[in-house]
């Protein structure tokens, strides 16, 4: 047997030690109590929950968007839960599409630090969105369901970026890793740590992929230039629009591909 066995046999993946669950930060113990609340006043089974849960841990492998090392176990938490109260009429999709944008709203608009509250007065953007699930078919033949995201971060990784042994800056690398995982991106926003993305010369390069945009930037090297470039993706995944770049990146800004009026030159 385990050595601390979960508290609740049902959900053998919950995160636990030997004195019960465990959370990583307030809202998951909120998301947690919630589903324990409803439970118990007769809205669905625990056996329901549990089963619930379970199918979409496996439906989110099938994404390749296992939760490798628990620490996205919440955010499967959360989706679970919002299928749940829809299909059993305790909030309507449109509610729950409102709230989850002022609280968006709210996390965009507070101060580094402060306690994020909602805003009086706030109206809500209907392009704000969760990146939609299709359904695509191999050439052998099997359906898959994929997410269609909103963009993706290509961090150069090849054959100078972070290569001090060069005389290049070292490379931020477990901070993309973990802002990424930290901020709830993956389900509208990929990241992938590549190959050389060129020029060698300007290392440490990265490119973001968004809207259509290609926005490359070079002489990433220190994890607040990892904050910088993810509170500008932020911006533009909660408003839904394109966003001005940066003060403090705007010198590291560079082009890399030709206009389609160049290339007719």
């Amino acid at each position: 047997m385990p050595e601390n066995p979960s508290p609740f046999p049902e959900l053998p993946s919950l995160p636990h030690d030997e004195n019960g669950p465990v959370f990583a930060e307030p809202w998951q113990a909120q998301a947690f109590a919630l589903a324990v609340r409803l439970s118990s006043q007769g809205h669905f089974t625990w056996k329901e929950w549990a089963e619930a849960l379970a199918a979409e841990l496996a439906a989110a492998v099938e994404r390749d968007e296992a939760d490798e090392d628990g620490s996205e176990y919440y955010l499967h938490w959360v989706a679970t839960l919002e299928k749940l109260v829809t299909a059993k009429g305790l909030a309507g999709a449109p509610e729950l599409f409102e709230r989850k944008a002022a609280w968006a709203d709210a996390f965009r608009h507070t101060p580094h630090g402060q306690p994020v509250q909602l805003r009086a007065g706030f109206r809500i953007n209907y392009a704000y969105r969760q990146s939609p699930l299709i359904r695509v078919t191999r050439e052998d033949g099997v359906s898959k369901e994929i997410r269609v995201q909103d963009g993706q971060l290509f961090v150069c990784n090849g054959c100078c970026c972070g290569r001090t042994d060069k005389g290049f800056p070292a490379l931020p690398l477990a901070e993309f890793k973990q802002q990424w995982k930290k901020r709830g991106m993956r389900r509208r926003f990929h990241l992938t740590i590549s190959g050389c993305l060129g020029p060698c010369p300007l290392a440490n390069v990265i490119l973001i992929q968004i809207h259509g945009r290609s926005i490359w930037f070079h002489s990433i090297n220190h994890p607040a230039d990892v904050d910088l470039i993810y509170n500008f993706v932020e911006r533009m995944l909660v408003d839904d629009t394109d966003d001005e770049i940066p003060v403090e990146l705007a010198a590291r800004q560079f082009q890399r591909y030709l206009e389609p009026a160049a290339r007719m030159m």
